[in-house]
């Protein structure tokens, strides 16, 4: 089996943890991250969940799971330690069409999910497809080390002046030769070393007047 890489948009989605333990916990957290609507259903639930529950706009049903509990959900963890509840909470999102992630079951599981960290919208994963989440946890510490914080700053920039040129000029042939300069260049390494005048000279230099790289810098200069 290989599994099919993907970006899920689920802001305002409907996403159900089942279970209320520190599994649960980890995957709710996850989800907050990106804006879901998330709905917990555990008749027990640890004191951090119960304190990010409280916190963040989360229905908790308190209760175990029962039949039609995924109606209008469009994805499912199924994380408790009842063989009998994971088994039912399988069996309700195959008959709902709902993608099931199962902590105890990830050969049946319709999804993954990886080992990741972000550096504000780079999403860097590591997938092993569930064989060694321990290797995967590895090798995202040590891209973690390689890929510092201040990449945020570098993605921020490349998507305002993308933003820029696209309304320029939709060629998107002499977009792409101008980002491979961009980057042959070394607006990468200009920007995690904080070498801000350089940097407003090489964007002077490439991009064209209406972009209005002086403005571009003070954006970024200012975050």
């Amino acid at each position: 089996m290989s599994l099919y890489p993907v970006n899920l948009n689920i802001t305002d989605k409907l996403c159900l943890v089942v279970g209320g333990g520190v599994v649960a916990l980890r995957k709710t957290k996850s989800l907050l991250v990106c804006d879901a609507r998330i709905r917990i259903i555990s008749p027990e639930i640890t004191p951090e969940l119960d304190a990010i529950i409280k916190k963040n706009e989360i229905e908790w049903f308190e209760r175990g799971f029962a039949e039609g509990d995924l109606r209008g959900a469009f994805l499912v963890f199924a994380a408790t330690d009842n063989p009998d509840v994971q088994l039912l909470v399988a069996r309700e999102a195959a008959k709902n069409a709902v993608l099931l992630n199962s902590a105890d079951d990830p050969l049946h599981s319709h999804f993954h999910v990886p080992a990741h960290f972000r550096r504000g919208k780079m999403l860097v994963t590591v997938s092993t497809e569930g064989s060694s989440p321990a290797l995967a946890k590895k090798i995202r510490q040590q891209m973690e080390k390689e890929i510092v914080p201040e990449y945020a700053i570098v993605v921020e920039l490349l998507a305002l002046i993308r933003e820029k040129i696209i309304g320029l000029d939709d060629d998107s042939d002499s977009n792409s030769e101008l980002f491979r300069r961009l980057l042959q260049q070394g607006i990468v390494e200009l920007v995690l070393n904080g070498n801000w005048f350089e940097l407003q000279m090489m964007l002077l230099r490439e991009l064209p007047a209406e972009a209005d790289a002086v403005e571009l810098m003070k954006k970024i200069v200012e975050e």
